[in-house]
Formats: structure tokens, C-alpha cells, sequence
């Protein structure tokens, strides 16, 4: 914006119409929050039953990622204990800090599934925890798979339950792309607190877009404005000899 245009935009005229379209476009953002309260308003509640368990199978299959809704929902699973078992640390429980025992179970069709057995202050491995060899049909909240970027690998130390980490570790041909939290947990380990999921609300885009729609409109007013002051200095420049002011 040169000098002419701004000569232009301080005379009264043009101050007078810049609070208008200044008005304009506030009304228009009123408009705009008006649309996203209607959209919060109107949204929609997605109620799932998270606390009567269903089959594994019928939520997640192995290398799927969790759906918004089924994450945190209780799972059944029947399973078969291995004897490959990873601590991770930096747990909460209460207010306290500790380890957790994750141990890898092999569902019927082969796929691996890590299992967070349970919460102490200090977990060892190679404990004696008495877990059954055989199948056993394992009850607990289904959790989606931490972000292997977030673990404290540069310090040897393993803070998250990852299965992009897992598979490495585990011979594994197929993994769940989630973990499983047991409602109960063998002593002499805790049993994991687990949060249940809050319910999942679906905004009504139209609503969005609308709202998007009004505040387009908003910035459009400014811009208008200003491509009349510029329009009235092209005007003036051309009414002068040789375009010259």
C-alpha cells in the first residue's frame, strides 16, 4: 500500500466506511459463533456400552487401529500365555509412582497381544507369578497403543506400551495395535486403575461450515473496503493530467 492509498484511506469518507464494514464484519462474526454454538449444541452423543464385555474380534483386529468408540471399552479374549514379559516404568497409580508387568499372550489365531498384568512399586520379571499355560479367556479394558516417538528410549528405559516397540522384541508374525489393561491381577501385583471412556459427541457440520462460511465473510468485508479505497485512488490518478497526481 503506497502513500496515495493511504491519503485516501484517512479522508472522512473513507474512515466512515471503514467502521461500517468493521460493523459488518462483526456482525458477521457473531454470526459465526452463533453457528458454532448451534453445532455444539446440536451435537450428538455416541452412547456405547463400555463396561459389559464383548469378544476382542468384534472390536479390533490384529494391526487395526481402535475406532474413537470402541478405545477403553471392555474386551473378553481367549488367550494363551507366553513367557515373554517387558517392565515398563513411570506408572501412576493413586499418587503413587511404579512399574508395570506387560506380559504377551497369543490370541487362537496366532496374533500377539500385550497384557498389562498388573502395578507394583517394583516389578521383576522373572518373579514367580503363577499365569496358567494353557488357553484362558483374559476380561479387561482394550487401550490403544501408546506413540512409540513418546518412550525415554535414549535412556534404556521403557515408560510406554508401544506395540511398534513390541514386535521387535517379541517374536511376533502378527500384532494388536492396542493393548489389553486385566480387570484382576495375580498377586502379588495390583490390579491396573483403568478410567472409563467418556462418551464421544458428533458435531453437526453443517453447522461448521456455515460458521466457516460467515467468517470468510468477515475477512471478505475488510478486503472489500479496502479494494474500494484503491479503486478511488486508480479514479483520482486517472482524472489527473497523464495520470500523474
Amino acid at each position: 500500500m503506497n502513500r496515495a492509498w493511504w491519503n485516501m484511506a484517512r479522508r472522512p469518507r473513507w474512515i466512515a466506511g471503514l467502521f461500517a464494514f468493521l460493523a459488518l464484519a462483526a456482525i458477521f462474526g457473531v454470526l459465526s459463533q452463533w453457528q458454532i454454538d448451534r453445532a455444539v449444541e446440536q451435537a450428538t452423543i455416541v452412547a456405547v456400552d463400555t463396561e459389559t464385555p464383548v469378544p476382542l474380534d468384534t472390536v479390533l483386529a490384529p494391526g487395526d487401529g481402535l475406532n474413537l468408540t470402541d478405545g477403553g471399552r471392555k474386551v473378553t479374549v481367549v488367550a494363551t500365555w507366553t513367557h515373554e514379559r517387558v517392565v515398563v516404568g513411570d506408572r501412576r497409580q493413586g499418587s503413587d509412582t511404579g512399574q508395570w508387568l506387560v506380559s504377551n499372550v497369543r490370541t487362537e489365531s496366532g496374533a500377539c497381544l500385550p497384557v498389562a498384568v498388573g502395578w507394583g512399586a517394583t516389578v521383576n520379571p522373572n518373579d514367580r507369578i503363577t499365569i496358567d499355560d494353557s488357553p484362558s479367556t483374559l476380561v479387561g479394558r482394550i487401550v490403544p497403543s501408546d506413540d512409540p516417538t513418546t518412550g525415554d528410549y535414549d535412556h534404556g528405559r521403557l515408560t510406554i506400551v508401544a506395540a511398534a516397540d513390541l514386535v521387535n522384541r517379541w517374536d511376533c508374525p502378527t500384532m494388536y495395535d492396542a493393548y489389553l489393561v486385566l480387570d484382576d491381577a495375580p498377586s502379588p501385583l495390583e490390579a491396573i486403575e483403568s478410567v472409563r471412556p467418556l462418551p464421544q459427541a458428533t458435531l453437526n457440520w453443517l453447522n461448521i461450515f456455515y460458521a466457516i462460511e460467515w467468517s470468510f465473510f468477515a475477512l471478505f468485508a475488510i478486503y472489500f473496503w479496502y479494494r474500494l479505497v484503491k479503486d478511488a485512488v486508480e479514479r483520482e490518478a486517472d482524472d489527473l493530467p497523464n495520470g500523474q497526481p
